[in-house]
């Protein structure tokens, strides 16, 4: 019974390093430099079920408009939780860094508005209608720089990406399809109206490297202009190429193409080179 009164205090230590724990974690998530929404909302003839959205908290009614990027997520994201989509690759990696401090970490979180349509079975590209109708949506509740719309996805979102915008190209002022198939293309022409930044690992044993490939042969022979070639993001002259076809080499690199660009600051410089008059 004397040992009673001490395993009280032990407890009540725990519980105020507990409590103390609880109340940091909450300060660090108070600190992101954004804000993450998910909206359920279903839309007409789609298998759109919502999307998920991040705001940069320096977005405000009184601020300067933000660019949008539209992301469409692999494979992994569709069917299950709308908000799942903050499981995996770019939206994870919003989540996950908490502060500013470099070039890199500014471009990312205090640059742009994302957003993430959700679907719940198919393809991105049979979706368009409803994709279209998210952007006007968010466009009407944030300050959004119109003429600064962006779209990329990576592997069934790349796909999602090169289709969306065959459909779409009145939308978009540049466009980044990353590892994906021509399966959604309705026009071919259409694509040779707009930027393209697309990356291809060549030992892509998930989509074949010659489905980028295949269309950016075609783009070219449509339009008459070439693709800059480049190993890495970290070679893209952005400044000065509006078409550049990045082919990843090393077997070790496999399906993953989008790591590598995504946390590079030359893709959302190129990005921002381009706007839609």
């Amino acid at each position: 019974m004397k040992q009673f009164p001490y395993f009280i205090a032990f407890v009540a230590i725990n519980i105020s390093f507990l409590w103390n724990g609880l109340i940091a974690q909450d300060i660090k998530k108070d600190a992101h430099p954004g804000k993450f929404y998910t909206v359920e909302k279903s839309y007409e003839n789609s298998n759109v079920d919502g999307y998920n959205l991040y705001i940069p908290n320096s977005c405000t009614n009184d601020s300067k408009a933000f660019p949008i990027i539209i992301f469409l997520q692999g494979g992994l994201g569709v069917g299950g939780r709308v908000d799942a989509i903050f499981n995996w690759e770019l939206p994870k990696e919003l989540k996950e860094t908490r502060e500013l401090g470099s070039e890199l970490k500014e471009l990312k979180l205090n640059t742009f508005i994302y957003v993430m349509p959700h679907i719940s079975s198919g393809q991105y590209y049979e979706n368009a209608d409803a994709i279209k109708e998210i952007i006007s949506e968010v466009s009407k509740n944030y300050n959004v720089d119109e003429h600064r719309i962006y779209l990329t996805g990576l592997s069934k979102g790349g796909h999602g990406t090169w289709g969306v915008a065959s459909k779409m190209t009145e939308i978009f002022a540049a466009i980044a399809p990353i590892c994906g198939a021509a399966y959604g293309i309705v026009d071919y022409r259409n694509l040779t109206k707009i930027p393209i930044l697309t990356a291809h690992n060549i030992f892509d044993h998930r989509v074949d490297y010659n489905q980028t490939k295949g269309i950016v042969l075609k783009i070219e022979e449509i339009s008459g202009k070439k693709f800059s070639q480049s190993k890495t993001i970290s070679e893209v002259d952005y400044g000065n190429n509006d078409l550049i076809f990045i082919s990843g080499e090393g077997e070790q690199k496999g399906h993953d193409a989008w790591t590598e660009v995504y946390n590079n600051v030359n893709f959302y410089k190129w990005l921002l080179r381009f706007r839609k008059e």
